[in-house]
């Protein structure tokens, strides 16, 4: 990794500057009050949202590669902010923020180490089931965490049972005014989701026009909650924001002991690859619509800095945002120049509206993010699942029902298990095809699927996944079974076109396989060794002792074993 001034600094042109200063003004306004908002989902002082997203734009300015992506608080990581820290501390707590500003400088410090060491690979410990599931309950989590504020009470819980808990507890102090509020902005959310597209294109609006006033409804709603707050001076009358300190945020640093931070360890651990997941998918799309690539390596390096750099300025964990970063592209960012000026439009504004933001009716901001987080509830990956496969199907509805019931974090940790084991149990029950020959080819095909012709005497199988010690017991017994089927066959062709790798065990398991046939005067034959799998057996000194036995292809064993009495025929060593 290269380091120095920004690529898109170096080759800079005059004519993106409208484009970039449009959509920072854009983003800028998008972005205050969703980070207020997402401070309060995360247990935090309201500030603390804008605080996380001033020195993470201008990181990612410097460190990433997206032209639009936008770095900033969001809805998921606010919620396992939440869900792991609730535990520790008393949300509100001095030491509660201690411990979130704790919570982004060690998940920071894990994505910086990792991209430094190139180990973007790690997004793929969820599988795409999994990470469904796991942002299908966490959205659900957090629009049942709001409806406490859009009723105007205080209800907590970072469970189902909890979250239900509190709000039956809570539901008698009802606010009329605050759900009068946050009930109407829900609803003129919702109606520009549902029926924006339709109305604006009848007023002739372009597509991308479209969508960027659609993704700016919820802009509409804070402005019109604030000054309604304002005109009607309903500021005690119903919960809002409230004081936030002007100015911008000084360096700081946790006093956290050694204790609390081993306590953080685990969670920064899971809350950095949920935040890299979705950091590299929205870079990724944005990265297709104007045909770039993207570095996942480069993208991990970034996300940590920017992370760092949120707790250092009082801040928690942030992530690059899906509809943040939209808006960005559709209001004509051409580079990171963007969220540069959205930065600096957020430390404005941390500065000289910090007496107009306090008035934002918290019922609002609940239904701001209601809707927000809503339109993440989906179930197409299950629905593909149980059409594909069975075992993702138990890892979605598994991580889901954990989400809900134990809280994000032993959600995440399990739906992280469920993929690995998920991926063990697939590799560890390999398919295993009995092949033939097509007549009149030396193509060798399934048995069950194509009308193949049959060697008298010997039995072909394919072995389709590599051979390690989680499938090696497997694999004999469904050889030993499918030889024992197959009456009168002396001669077996283990062909190996789909083995890429073998370990100790695999190896061990084809010395003990071959002398065990040889015992039952069963000849082994191996063909379509790949490369490194007969480097794995030369070095093992197993090679050695298939001399004769090991075929270049299955037509070449084929070949070698309808000659008559010829030994094994002519037999290619890789």
């Amino acid at each position: 990794m290269r380091f120095g001034l920004p690529g898109w600094l170096r080759g800079y042109r005059r004519a993106y500057l409208p484009g970039d200063l449009g959509a920072g003004l854009v983003v800028t306004l998008l972005l205050a009050p969703q980070g207020l908002a997402y401070a309060l989902v995360a247990g935090l002082p309201a500030q603390a949202g804008l605080y996380a997203s001033i020195a993470p734009l201008l990181i990612y300015a410097l460190a990433g590669r997206s032209h639009a992506q936008s770095v900033g608080p969001m809805a998921m990581t606010s919620l396992l902010v939440a869900a792991t820290l609730t535990r520790l501390a008393e949300p509100g707590s001095g030491d509660y923020l201690a411990l979130a500003i704790g919570l982004a400088l060690l998940s920071g410090a894990m994505l910086a180490a990792l991209g430094l060491l190139r180990l973007g690979f790690i997004a793929d410990l969820l599988s795409e089931p999994v990470l469904a599931a796991f942002t299908s309950a966490s959205a659900l989590l957090i629009v049942l965490s709001q409806l406490g504020p859009l009723l105007g009470v205080q209800a907590g819980g970072a469970s189902l049972p909890q979250l239900l808990a509190g709000l039956w507890k809570a539901v008698d102090g009802l606010n009329p005014l605050a759900l009068l509020f946050g009930a109407t902005a829900l609803a003129m959310l919702l109606v520009a989701r549902w029926l924006g597209e339709p109305l604006l294109r009848r007023c002739g609006l372009g597509g991308p026009a479209r969508q960027l006033w659609l993704r700016l409804a919820p802009l509409l709603a804070v402005l019109l909650g604030m000054a309604l707050v304002a005109g009607l001076g309903l500021r005690s009358a119903l919960p809002v924001v409230g004081e936030i300190p002007p100015g911008l945020p000084a360096p700081t640093w946790p006093g956290l002991s050694l204790d609390q931070w081993s306590q953080l360890a685990l969670p920064a651990f899971f809350i950095a690859l949920i935040n890299y997941v979705q950091s590299l998918a929205v870079a990724q799309a944005l990265a297709q619509r104007r045909g770039d690539e993207v570095d996942p390596d480069r993208e991990l390096l970034a996300l940590g800095l920017c992370n760092i750099g949120a707790g250092l300025s009082g801040g928690f964990p942030v992530t690059g945002g899906l509809t943040r970063s939209m808006v960005n592209a559709e209001a004509g960012a051409q580079t990171q120049l963007a969220s540069v000026v959205a930065a600096l439009g957020i430390m404005l504004l941390a500065s000289f509206a910090a007496g107009a933001l306090a008035l934002l009716p918290l019922a609002v901001l609940a239904a701001m993010i209601i809707a927000s987080v809503s339109a993440m509830i989906r179930f197409d990956s299950l629905r593909l699942a149980w059409r594909i496969d069975r075992a993702d199907v138990a890892a979605f509805a598994l991580t889901f029902i954990l989400v809900l019931w134990l809280g994000v974090d032993s959600g995440i940790v399990a739906g992280v298990l469920m993929s690995l084991a998920a991926m063990l149990w697939r590799s560890s029950r390999p398919h295993i095809a009995e092949l033939g020959r097509l007549p009149g080819s030396h193509h060798f095909r399934n048995r069950l699927r194509f009308a193949v012709e049959s060697l008298p005497g010997a039995l072909f199988l394919r072995v389709d996944e590599s051979l390690f010690f989680g499938n090696a017991r497997q694999v004999r017994g469904e050889v030993l079974r499918r030889l024992a089927a197959q009456a009168g066959a002396t001669r077996l062709v283990l062909i190996m076109s789909a083995v890429n790798r073998v370990d100790t065990s695999a190896l061990l398991m084809l010395a003990r396989l071959d002398a065990e046939l040889a015992a039952r005067g069963v000849t082994l034959h191996l063909a379509e060794i790949k490369g490194p799998v007969t480097q794995r057996m030369e070095s093992g000194g197993l090679l050695a002792g298939f001399a004769g036995r090991v075929h270049l292809s299955a037509q070449a064993a084929w070949e070698a074993l309808a000659a008559p009495r010829r030994g094994g025929g002519e037999a290619h060593t890789l």
